[in-house]
């Protein structure tokens, strides 16, 4: 295990419905940064299909056995890379349909899932009429750490962060298709969850426009423990790349041992 791992966020544009041009650009950028050599690859959520939920069970596919997974397979064996491949939603055995953020380790095979828990329903948006929300909380074991994992909205639940930090997490991971005008709360949700945790937060999100009304922000981000952001890809299509310190995070923990301070018994109410 590194102490020291690369991270290289892919933040995109998608293009609304064109699954093979945007996993090309996923590729092509993944490719040009090779040269990074990365330990973890995040991508964005929903980023092989863009936000649009009228058409998003047409482009569903099999988790395993779909075109997205098997990119996602290829890439990580190819260059040696853990990969939280965003997010993409998957279609179920039983008919039900997920938002599903999947993790491949170096030899491309398959070590983790989450389906989101919080779908947002809100200023427009109806999630939750097209897929079905999750009920667990997961943690991956990679070679580089226990990986916490989180989609979009979750990210103003703090009761799951917190989960996963008490759960052993040393990365979250938060893959995000966010629009304006929340900038603000972006940056600060995201700031607070590393800060209360004493985690680093790696957070990978869409930018660009879509359609009239929606323009995703960007500004995906690594926060370390104390909140600082150490790395951004700032608002246009881009790269963002970090090493994080993970002798710096239990340093952290230890100095300032917050996590041990919770009294549950005088939250009762």
């Amino acid at each position: 295990m590194t102490n020291k791992p690369r991270i290289l966020g892919i933040q995109i544009q998608p293009e609304i419905g064109n699954k093979q041009a945007n996993l090309s650009k996923v590729k092509d950028y993944i490719d040009r940064y090779s040269w990074f050599k990365p330990d973890l690859i995040v991508l964005p959520e929903v980023f092989n299909t863009g936000v649009d939920h009228n058409d998003v069970l047409k482009y569903a596919e099999p988790i395993p056995g779909g075109p997205t997974t098997d990119l996602m397979s290829k890439l990580a064996k190819k260059y040696s890379a853990n990969i939280v491949a965003g997010s993409y939603v998957e279609k179920m055995p039983g008919g039900d349909h997920k938002n599903t953020s999947v993790v491949l380790d170096r030899q491309g095979e398959i070590i983790g899932k989450y389906h989101k828990i919080h779908l947002f329903n809100y200023h427009g948006s109806e999630e939750g009429k097209f897929v079905t929300p999750g009920c667990a909380a997961n943690i991956v074991r990679t070679d580089i750490g226990k990986i916490g994992l989180t989609i979009c909205f979750d990210v103003r639940f703090p009761e799951l962060y917190r989960c996963l930090a008490y759960a052993g997490a040393d990365i979250i991971t938060n893959v995000a298709a966010f629009p304006y005008p929340k900038y603000e709360h972006w940056i600060t949700l995201h700031k607070a969850r590393a800060i209360e945790n004493l985690s680093y937060v790696v957070t990978v999100n869409q930018c660009g426009r879509v359609g009239i009304k929606r323009q995703n922000l960007g500004m995906s981000m690594v926060i370390n423990p104390w909140g600082d952001i150490i790395a951004s890809a700032g608002t246009d299509e881009g790269v963002m790349m970090a090493e994080i310190d993970l002798k710096y995070q239990k340093k952290t923990r230890e100095a300032f041992p917050i996590l041990k301070d919770r009294n549950m018994e005088a939250y009762k109410t």
